[in-house]
Formats: structure tokens, C-alpha cells, sequence
């Protein structure tokens, strides 16, 4: 199992506030509550949904709190996961278990490579929703996948802290939004909603 307990000397991405610091080994940063809020609150997600990068289950687990059925599961065994089975590489895997949505907060190193593979596997008539910084789709190497996004759900600011990092009473830096994938090129323009 996969615990993670920074050095006190060594601050952690995320743990006051600022990005700026080392990050966490395997990109762990847990989803708040809030986000799974807003997109439960902004888009009608079909069911069954696959969560396939959910870290110790924080998406997965509020997503099962509101009715959905979740097939969860992630690279890593952490420790304390609830719901998750851990040694799934989704990068590998060749369809979505039967699951008709995708939701996921995807590492953020490999955020690209998730993205992709969901659109590539997500069933016809499926949806793809991903947590993302919201500058992430200014980047001239994704122009391509600008085409698919449905909707873009603002959240502001969100505060994600690696785990084992006590919360010292900050705000949240990053500005993320909830990018809602077809896998389908779409006809008409994005919708982006301010959802806070």
C-alpha cells in the first residue's frame, strides 16, 4: 500500500496554498466534496460511471452518495482507499466495464494521455467529464480535442491537498473547471457555465 507523509521541512504542491513546492510522488491530490457538487449540479451524468485515476475514492464515494452506481479503480493501493481496486493501469485498459460515463481528476502529469484514452473508449452516446485546471485548454497540443468538449463547468478556486497534509485555513489557487467530453466531434460551440 501507498501511504504518503511529506517532510516537514520539504513543503508539498498544495499544502499552503501554493503550487510552487514539489509535488506529490504519484499525483495524488484529493477531490473535494464541492467540485463533485457542482458537476452533479450542472450536467446530467448517464450511469454507471467509471472513475478510473480515484486515488483513496473522494469523487467515486460522493458520486455513490448521490445514487450512481461506481466501478472505481486506480494505479496505486492506497491506504484508507474505500471502493477503489487498486493495480488497474487505465492507460491500458480496452473499454469502460460497461459503464456508460467517465468521471475522473486525472494525475495531472498524465492528464493528456487520460483525456485521450476516455475519449477513445467512452461508449457511443457516453459522456467524459474531467476535473482540469481551467487553463488546461489553452495549450496549442490539445487544440484537437477542443472540438469534443461540450461544456466547460467553472468550480474557482479549489483547495486539493495531498494526502496527509493538514489543512492550514487557505484558499485555493488554481481556478478548475469540469471539461464534459463527447467522443464525438460536436456541431455546435461549447457551453461554459460559472458554476460558483
Amino acid at each position: 500500500m501507498t501511504e504518503y507523509t511529506p517532510r516537514p521541512e520539504r513543503p508539498v504542491a498544495g499544502s499552503f496554498g501554493a503550487m510552487n513546492n514539489e509535488r506529490h510522488a504519484s499525483d495524488l491530490y484529493e477531490t473535494p466534496v464541492v467540485a463533485v457538487d457542482v458537476l452533479y449540479n450542472e450536467d446530467n451524468i448517464p450511469g454507471p460511471i467509471l472513475e478510473p485515476s480515484a486515488g483513496k475514492g473522494a469523487i467515486a464515494n460522493a458520486l455513490r452518495a448521490r445514487g450512481f452506481y461506481v466501478t472505481a479503480y486506480d494505479l496505486h493501493e492506497w491506504y484508507g482507499a474505500k471502493g477503489v481496486y487498486p493495480g488497474v493501469d487505465f492507460l491500458r485498459e480496452s473499454d469502460t466495464r460497461g459503464c456508460k460515463s467517465i468521471v475522473m481528476n486525472p494525475p495531472y502529469k498524465d492528464a493528456d494521455a487520460h483525456v485521450r484514452h476516455a475519449l477513445k473508449i467512452a461508449p457511443q452516446g457516453g459522456v467524459v467529464c474531467v476535473l482540469l485546471r481551467l487553463t488546461w485548454m489553452a495549450a496549442k497540443k490539445r487544440a484537437d480535442l477542443l472540438p469534443h468538449i461540450e461544456k466547460i463547468i467553472i468550480c474557482g478556486r479549489l483547495k486539493m491537498l495531498p494526502p496527509n497534509v493538514v489543512d492550514a485555513g487557505h484558499s485555493g489557487t488554481v481556478d478548475y473547471a469540469w471539461f464534459v467530453f463527447r467522443p464525438f466531434r460536436l456541431p455546435l460551440g461549447t457551453v461554459i457555465v460559472r458554476a460558483t
